[in-house]
């Protein structure tokens, strides 16, 4: 007698999406590496590029999959929950493939510089901070202060900074909040990112050239600071971290990730 095979509940299928959203994830991850682009493309530009797809849409697509691995214990527990965790998750791949249209028309030449204002910028910070807080349970305060206008593109950048230092917080630090501060001035960026987690594997306060120079803390954060001309300052203890960040609000062109005018060491 011939049987009809029953078809999957939706969590069955969810198992199933995790699994193939981890295959994905690690395909994407090794075909996109950074240390794979980087060294097949020399120009800064290329170079630009490679760590806008490492920082921005690996590193959510990354915290995702997480999420997903996570969801399948939690479908047995909390069915109603684990729903709205899949909503988020799908939110997140939706805002992802919005992020990447945007990162696509940005390869377009441009007519006249485009400006970001203090407005804009801290408008997108609290998105991210929201963001974070959604995904991760970590408790994000943000703090943004000052006036004025700057390039577009160094908004970009500031943007992919602190989402690369908040990422690092919930996926590593065991921090239960996260402060970050954002100040503009006439001619200067500051940014600090600190939290009350464990800290770093290593213990003290250290400067942008000198954790080049070990090969410690955050890779391609590091770089993105030294491709900005900017200054770095990483404090860690058992009790938090603390990364203080300043950037010129005019830029210079940069070569190979390193400014024209002052050579950083690299890790």
């Amino acid at each position: 007698m011939l049987t009809t095979p029953k078809p999957m509940s939706p969590f069955q299928e969810e198992r199933l999406l995790e699994g193939v959203a981890r295959e994905v994830i690690a395909d994407i991850g090794r075909f996109f590496s950074k240390d794979r682009v980087q060294r097949a493309a020399m120009q800064d530009e290329r170079m630009r590029l490679a760590r806008e797809l490492h920082d921005g849409v690996l590193q959510s697509l990354t915290g995702a999959a997480l999420q997903l691995e996570a969801l399948s214990r939690l479908v047995e527990v909390d069915p109603q929950l684990a729903r709205q965790r899949l909503r988020n998750i799908e939110d997140l791949i939706t805002e992802e493939q919005r992020e990447l249209r945007s990162w696509i028309e940005k390869l377009r030449p441009a007519a006249a510089t485009a400006m970001a204002s203090d407005v804009d910028l801290s408008a997108a910070l609290e998105k991210l901070c929201n963001r974070v807080q959604r995904d991760w349970g970590l408790e994000v305060v943000l703090t943004a202060e000052g006036h004025g206008a700057i390039p577009r593109t160094l908004g970009d950048e500031i943007y992919r900074l602190v989402q690369e230092a908040l990422n690092n917080v919930a996926r590593h630090a065991l921090a239960a909040i996260a402060r970050v501060t954002f100040r503009m001035t006439s001619d200067r960026i500051y940014i600090t990112v600190a939290d009350d987690g464990r800290g770093f594997p290593f213990r003290g306060r250290y400067e942008l050239a000198t954790l080049m120079d070990a090969q410690m803390g955050p890779v391609s954060l590091k770089e993105r600071i030294a491709s900005l001309r900017g200054h770095l300052v990483l404090t860690s203890t058992n009790t938090g971290s603390r990364l203080e960040i300043t950037l010129p609000v005019n830029q210079r062109r940069t070569l190979g990730g390193v400014s024209s005018d002052r050579r950083v060491g690299r890790s």
